[in-house]
Formats: structure tokens, sequence, C-alpha cells
């Protein structure tokens, strides 16, 4: 009898041990979460959220797991960036996210919470298969690469194409300062006359300049213009001001040029007008759209076309700023070194050699901004869709030349402090200078220079 117990005993012993052994091994998860923050629009949700669908359809493993990625918008209240450290602080950040551009990845970089991507084999196989090798050293933040671009929308002019014809435009835009000096005096000579009878009434349409609040627009107004004359070369580097007195100077007088024609009160739809009362204003992609919806015909013989940033002379590159911004992988916090090898491996498979260029090309289709590449108008699966259109073709063509923002936490401050320090107030004492010569800007630039250091406090 003893010994039957003892053998009972052991026997259920021996099936709890395997039945913990079956519960432990049910406990282990068998999937790999992560979780993928896109932007707070439903045009890149919508690409991800399919990319994502068609990645977990295929049952992609990890050590033995399952990766199941899941897509929601990032919260942008009060925005994007301020959602995105909360989630850190409050250990509920994504894995990965998109909607980063370069002056919030430097951000992001100084907290440690980013990773380093630039010996990673998997960034660089990326970097070659979108033929980047030439673009990604714009995305440099000290020497580092933390971010994968993923669309850049390149700043240019939009020209109203009537109004160049009537000024002696009739086959190409204005590109360099000796064509915007003849530009501007043939709109002087012509002003009251044949300027008059198509409904022009300014060359250069700008409002926002008088607005040092508003300083995202100086990417666009300033900046744009900065990167065409210094041919690419940074304003601020490593906490330092290396903006050259001389070439803010140059883009100052170049805005200076307008004079009292230029048209600094708002007016938003003015392009989409059927009488267009301005030569040109700043533009990008974003706003083919409204102008195809308003019946607008592209080229320089229809109603409007686009061209590059203006260059001192003819042979410089036209470099110009690109409203840009990538993704980048979180560390830390709740985020898992698993977690994150997983999102290496998504990514991998959306950019991959063999996915990359329809990647590029679904991107564009659903979200109307251009892929950053160096090969658009090369490769054939994106030449094939693009070549349809002129106008995919100019912004093609400048997305190779486009810089991203600088690469300071301290940006918003930097650029107010541009606004602020000189560069509103010469516009507005520009408004009322009816020569052909621009108003000295000497001592507005050493306004500019000081207030931006103080603000940013940059050596």
């Amino acid at each position: 009898m003893r010994k039957g117990m003892i053998a009972l005993c052991a026997l259920l012993a021996a099936s709890a041990l395997v039945f913990a052994s079956g519960a432990n091994e049910q406990s282990k998860p068998s999937t790999i979460d992560v979780t993928f923050w896109t932007a707070p629009n439903q045009g890149q949700f919508n690409f991800w959220d399919a990319k994502i669908q068609e990645f977990n359809a295929a049952g992609v493993q990890l050590d033995g797991k399952t990766i199941k990625v899941t897509a929601q918008m990032m919260p942008e209240t009060p925005s994007s960036e301020a959602g995105i450290q909360n989630a850190l602080a409050t250990n509920t950040a994504p894995v990965v996210s998109e909607n980063i551009n370069r002056g919030f990845a430097a951000t992001l970089a100084q907290s440690g919470r980013v990773y380093d991507l630039q010996d990673e084999q998997f960034f660089k196989d990326i970097i070659a298969a979108r033929h980047m090798e030439n673009i990604i050293s714009g995305w440099q933040i000290d020497g580092k690469q933390y971010v994968i671009p993923i669309f850049a929308n390149p700043m240019g002019y939009h020209w109203n194409s009537k109004a160049l014809r009537a000024l002696g435009f009739s086959d190409r835009v204005p590109q360099t300062l000796d064509d915007i000096k003849l530009l501007v005096k043939n709109f002087r000579a012509l002003k009251d006359t044949k300027m008059k009878e198509i409904g022009v009434t300014h060359t250069f349409q700008r409002s926002q300049l008088l607005r040092p609040d508003l300083w995202w627009e100086r990417w666009f107004d300033f900046e744009m213009q900065y990167d065409a004359f210094s041919q690419g070369k940074p304003m601020v580097v490593s906490g330092k001001l290396v903006m050259d007195p001389s070439i803010t100077k140059d883009v100052l007088e170049f805005i200076g040029l307008f004079g009292d024609t230029m048209q600094t009160a708002e007016d938003n739809t003015a392009f989409e007008k059927e009488v267009v009362p301005a030569v040109f204003q700043i533009s990008a992609p974003w706003d083919v759209p409204k102008y195809e919806a308003a019946g607008k015909v592209y080229g320089i013989d229809g109603d409007y076309v686009f061209g590059p940033a203006i260059v001192k002379q003819q042979g410089d590159v036209p470099y110009t700023f690109a409203d840009s911004k990538g993704l980048v992988f979180y560390k830390g916090g709740n985020v898992t070194e698993e977690q994150h090898r997983a999102a290496v491996t998504f990514i991998s498979w959306v950019w991959g050699k063999e996915n990359n260029a329809q990647t590029d090309l679904d991107w564009y289709k659903t979200t109307g901004m251009l892929p950053v590449r160096g090969d658009t108008m090369d490769n054939p699966v994106l030449a094939q869709y693009i070549g349809q259109k002129q106008v995919l073709q100019d912004e093609a063509e400048m997305v190779k030349n486009s810089i991203p923002a600088m690469a300071d936490a301290h940006i918003s401050e930097i650029l107010t402090a541009m606004g602020e320090g000189g560069l509103s107030q010469y516009v507005s004492d520009s408004t009322k200078n009816t020569s052909l010569v621009p108003l000295d800007a000497t001592t507005y630039v050493q306004g500019m220079m000081e207030a931006m250091k103080t603000a940013g406090s940059l050596q």
C-alpha cells in the first residue's frame, strides 16, 4: 500500500511538472508586437496601414516569434513633437515612427532616445537601394545619422505663366539674379500698361515675411534662397552660427529688389483665381491639387509653372529647402531590444532591394509627396508614372538638390529671432522703395545674427 502511494505521488508530481512546463510554454509570447506611429493625417496612415497589413500577412518571424506591427496616428496636441516627447517621458513610446524633421531629430538625438543608424548594415542597404548616397549627408546630425528620410517637398517658385510671357520670359522661367533684375525692370516699365491689362498688380507675393511669429515660414522665404546663394552651406552647425553675413545680405537684398512692387497683403488663393494678380510666389508640390481643381493648366505656355530657387549666376546648383521628414527608431523606456530588431526587420522589408521602388511609388500615389531618392527619373518603376506629367518631372528634378531643416534643438527660437531681429523690418522698409536698387541690408543682417545667437544660445 505504502509503495503504491509513493508511486501515485510520484506520478502526480511528474504530471504536475509536465503541466507546469506546458503552462510555461503556453505563457511565453508567440508574437513580437511593434507599434508604428504615423503622421496625424489620413493619407500617410493609409499608406502605412496597407504596408503593415501586407507584412503581417506574410507571417515574418524573428527568434521563432511572429512579428506583428500595428499602425496608429501619433497624437498632435499641442503638436506631434510634444506628443512624442510625452510618450517618451511616460514610457508609452512607439517602437518606430515617421513624421520626424531634422530639427526635431536633433532634439531626440540629444535625449539619447533614438538609435544611431549610420553604421547599421540595414541602413546602408536602404540608402544604396534608393540611391541616396549624395542626399543622406544633408541629414547628418553632429556627424551621425538618426533618420531614414521618406519624403521631400522641395520649395520653389510658382510663376504666373501669362505674366512671364508678357515680361519677356516666353520660353523659360527666371533662374539667375540677373533674370530677376530684368524682370523687375520690365515690370516697372510695363506696370501701367501691359501688366494692368492682364490684371497683374505686383511682382512677388509673400505676406508671411512680415510675421516673425510664423518661424517655420523662414524655411521657405529665407532658407530656400540662402541654400541657393550659398551653394548648399548650412546656417547652424553643432551649436554654432555659421551663417555667412555676406550671403545673408545678398538674400535680404534679393527680396529688397522688389521694393514697392511686392505684395505683403495676405491672399492665399491668388493663383487659383481667374485673374492672377502677382507674377510669382513661393510654392510646393502640395499646392498642385489646388491648382488642378481650379482648372489651371501647367506649363510655360499655360497658366502656371514651377521654377527652382534663384541662383547668383548661370551654372550654380539651385539648392533649395525641402519640407522633408523621415522615420526614427526609439530606444529605452518601454521599447525592448527585441522590439527594435523586429521594427528593423519590418522597415528592411518595406525598402528592401525588391520592394523599395514600388514602396516609393505607392507612397507618392497615396500621399502626393515625392519620395527621397536619387534616381526618381531613372528608376523604371517611378519614371514610368512620373513621366506622364511635366509638373511631376519638374518637382522631381528639384528633389536631388533639396536640403532639410537645420539640425538644432532650438530651431523655432532661432528662426523666430531671425524675423524679429531684422528680416521683417527690412521687408517692411523695403516695400517703401521705388528704386531698382535695393535697400542696403547691412545693419539688418547684424541685428538678425545677434538675435539668432542669443535666442539659440549659439556661439
